[in-house]
């Protein structure tokens, strides 16, 4: 027989074992090759703290299978490993979630078909930042100051050591007010009310004419309304007199400059102090009633400036030096911002909290180590008060004296900064980086370190990305500051971004800018 009438013969038993397999039901052919398919969806980016779902559609033929179990799958180790089972619905599809804490790879299974493989990449949920210092490290570190005086460095030691450069010096002292404005800028409703502990009070208009009189009994309401504000005097729930709308109203009360008298202090609902001297000045700028506290600088206004603990100057601290450079830096910015002018946003000279210098006025004053404080101030007046000691910039003119709270350290770097790197501002002879290990000295000081989180969410805003998937400081300032941070994204996208420090720690939300690491968690 020739070979090719054995093939024959052979294709032919063949067809006829097929056929009688597919009458009795027992297909031969692999249920693969009929046409099971598992069709998987759920490659995907997330946290490890955020599930993902897998789904599955389980066909025959193009016809949904119902009722079926099929195993998911993940690699591990080289190999796929068994997950747990899901069973299909009467659509055919099943679905599970998974939570992975690293990039896993996952696929469904049955014996006769196996799906598509799935990645789950998993990226940090956040960042923690661990950092030092606080502020902007421009000028005077306060830890550092204190320190230094408690080393023994006097105030003009203080002075040069932190504004190299600068001349410590003297100028006249002007019995000249500044405008402070004692109402918070935003968060304040559309009227205010003011009281009195002691003493009498009295309004007044532009032209000092008395407008009405009290004592702590009664109270003042103030508004604002289209034609300037108005002022209703209360008394037990009772408004006893309404002042029409002025453009200006002036409250003064006795024991100050103004009026001689019984001495008392007055509270402005809203406000972070209490006022013992000058007087309110209030006004309508926008839309709602402002209130400001015109004080003499170089003693009302210092001595109300709560920048800085009094208890430091006292015989058990050692600081007495580092609030007498307090006293001296704090007079530098008042002079400058009552030579600049009136703000319109507020009519005022500076404000009563950290976007100028934080004035509590008789809360601070009448405080604990008040007395201290007012001594620091003092020192700071020569020749019965005649001249006042000030800091001049290398062309002579009263310097800029930035000032904050702690320096820091990044990296192998470490110090306060120069102002351009700051603020970004032209530079200035007498602002620039120091290595300032005294603040490192410090004893007590709450900003040796912390640790600030960065969140998946703001990365994904600050960079642009979908996805971030690493975090890294590539460039610093030479005060240790971060300059430049890169992410990376989930799909290999690198972005960087260069601010200044200040840019940085508004954009971070963190006490200061200098960050040693930065560790993703999940």
């Amino acid at each position: 027989m020739s070979s090719s009438t054995g093939a024959a013969r052979l294709a032919r038993a063949v067809s006829f074992l097929v056929a009688l397999l597919v009458a009795l039901g027992l297909s031969a052919v692999p249920a693969a090759a009929a046409g099971d398919t598992l069709t998987a969806s759920g490659t995907s980016t997330t946290t490890a703290s955020s599930p993902r779902t897998l789904s599955v559609l389980y066909r025959r033929d193009g016809a949904p299978r119902k009722n079926v179990r099929v195993a998911l799958q993940r690699y591990s180790g080289g190999s796929w490993v068994h997950v747990r089972h899901v069973t299909t619905g009467s659509t055919g599809r099943a679905k599970t979630t998974v939570n992975p804490s690293v990039t896993t790879r996952y696929r469904f299974r049955t014996t006769t078909a196996t799906s598509a493989t799935m990645t789950v990449t998993v990226v940090p949920g956040s960042w923690a930042v661990a950092g030092s210092g606080s502020g902007h490290g421009v000028g005077m570190s306060q830890w550092g100051a204190y320190q230094m005086a408690r080393e023994g460095r006097t105030t003009s030691d203080i002075l040069r050591y932190y504004y190299q450069g600068a001349t410590v010096s003297t100028t006249n002292n002007p019995w000249t007010s500044i405008d402070v404005q004692v109402l918070g800028r935003a968060s304040d409703p559309a009227t205010t009310t003011l009281s009195l502990t002691a003493g009498s009070w009295r309004i007044l208009d532009a032209n000092r004419a008395r407008l009405a009189t009290g004592t702590p009994a009664r109270t003042i309401t103030i508004a604002r309304t289209s034609a300037g504000v108005t002022a209703k005097v209360v008394e037990n729930g009772t408004v006893r007199q309404t002042i029409s709308a002025r453009r200006t109203l002036y409250l003064e009360w006795t024991g100050t400059d103004y009026w001689p008298g019984t001495a008392g202090t007055v509270k402005v609902a809203g406000a972070q102090g209490t006022y013992r001297h000058g007087r309110l000045r209030i006004t309508a700028p926008g839309t709602r009633p402002n209130v400001v506290n015109q004080v003499v600088i170089n003693d009302e206004y210092l001595y109300g400036l709560d920048e800085m603990p009094s208890l430091w100057g006292t015989s058990g601290y050692g600081g007495a030096a580092a609030l007498q450079a307090q006293a001296v830096v704090a007079r530098n910015y008042a002079v400058l911002a009552k030579t600049a002018g009136l703000k319109a946003a507020c009519d005022c000279h500076v404000y009563d909290d950290t976007a100028s210098q934080n004035f509590t006025g008789w809360r601070k004053e009448g405080g604990e180590a008040g007395a201290t404080w007012r001594a620091a101030v003092d020192a700071t007046r020569q020749d019965d008060a005649s001249t006042v000691t000030v800091l001049r910039n290398a062309s002579g003119g009263i310097a800029e004296t930035p000032y904050f709270a702690s320096s820091g350290r990044g990296g192998s770097y470490a110090g306060t900064t120069n102002n351009q790197d700051a603020f970004g501002t032209a530079p200035q002879s007498h602002l620039v980086h120091v290595s300032d290990p005294y603040t490192r000295r410090s004893s007590g000081n709450p900003s040796v370190s912390w640790t600030g989180r960065l969140t998946q969410a703001k990365a994904r805003s600050i960079f642009g990305l979908g996805w971030v998937r690493s975090v890294k400081v590539t460039a610093r300032y030479s005060s240790g500051q971060i300059k430049t941070v890169q992410a990376v994204s989930d799909k290999g996208v690198t972005r960087t971004r260069t601010k200044t420090a200040e840019g940085w720690r508004t954009t971070l939300g963190f006490r200061a800018s200098w960050a040693h690491t930065v560790t993703a968690q999940k």
